[in-house]
């Protein structure tokens, strides 16, 4: 419990410093383009502001601990197997949430059309963003917590930063498989790449005006509504349940590792 406190204040720490730096960093950009957001202040905006953040948030690790845990990297990252299993359940995702965009209101976030944008969105979000919130965030959550509460955790932050309500439900749920893909392939590789096939498929929707449109409506009515919507959720629900139980062997085989480690000590 004393632990799950601890990354409660380190999570709202981490959410405050990101808030400040992306006001900081927008207003200090905007300043000198006197108000006009083209697609390359637009990158040069979000380049600078996540550099920062990641900048802080491994300084919050190091001030915090003493020590900064190294983000994984491995080359399971690249399983072609995983990835489209991942990619599989992201559109699943997609349509099984569908429906919550006649609940809640639809994003209003614009972006500026242009080569840089979608750069920003498609190659430079996926990296930053996996490197702060799987890589750092949850590596700092982890020192605390388990790998399922890290997870969860660092999601949530994900979740928030994105401020429109029908966007922080989306990105908690895709962040906790992200998350569920570092820790499952040991390698901040394999959330990127989902991260990007994520982008660039919302960034097309986008392009092609169908922003405001679920995967259920550009099915038409009827039949293939219920068939991919069923469908879906079946698979939403397997993996799910999968990624649950490789959690909690991952929580088992930890203590197990601190036991052994105390009877050496013993």
């Amino acid at each position: 419990m004393k632990g799950f406190i601890k990354n409660i204040a380190l999570l709202a720490a981490f959410i405050v410093i990101f808030a400040l730096l992306q006001l900081a960093v927008t207003i200090g950009v905007l300043s000198f383009s006197d108000g006009v957001v083209t697609d390359y202040i637009y990158m040069c905006i979000y380049f600078v502001s996540m550099l920062l953040c990641f900048t802080a948030t491994t300084l919050l690790e190091r001030v915090t601990f003493g020590s900064v845990v190294p983000i994984d990297n491995s080359r399971r990252g690249f399983n072609p197997v995983a990835i489209l299993t991942g990619v599989i359940l992201l559109f699943a995702l997609s349509v099984v949430l569908a429906p919550l965009s006649e609940l809640l209101p639809t994003d209003s976030r614009t972006f500026p059309d242009g080569a840089f944008t979608l750069i920003s969105i498609v190659i430079l979000a996926p990296i930053f963003e996996e490197m702060i919130f799987r890589g750092r965030l949850y590596n700092i959550l982890h020192r605390n917590s388990s790998p399922l509460t890290s997870a969860s955790l660092s999601a949530l932050a994900f979740g928030i930063v994105h401020l429109e309500p029908i966007i922080i439900i989306e990105a908690l749920i895709v962040g906790v498989v992200f998350s569920y893909y570092y820790i499952a392939r040991r390698s901040i590789i394999a959330p990127i790449i989902l991260h990007m096939c994520n982008n660039a498929f919302a960034y097309a929707l986008h392009v092609l005006s169908y922003r405001d449109k679920s995967l259920l409506e550009l099915l038409g009515d009827g039949m293939n509504q219920t068939v991919v919507y069923a469908t879906s959720a079946v698979i939403v629900v397997v993996c799910f349940s999968m990624m649950l139980r490789r959690m909690f062997v991952e929580r088992r085989n930890e203590r197990r590792v601190v036991e052994d480690e105390q009877e050496i000590d013993e």
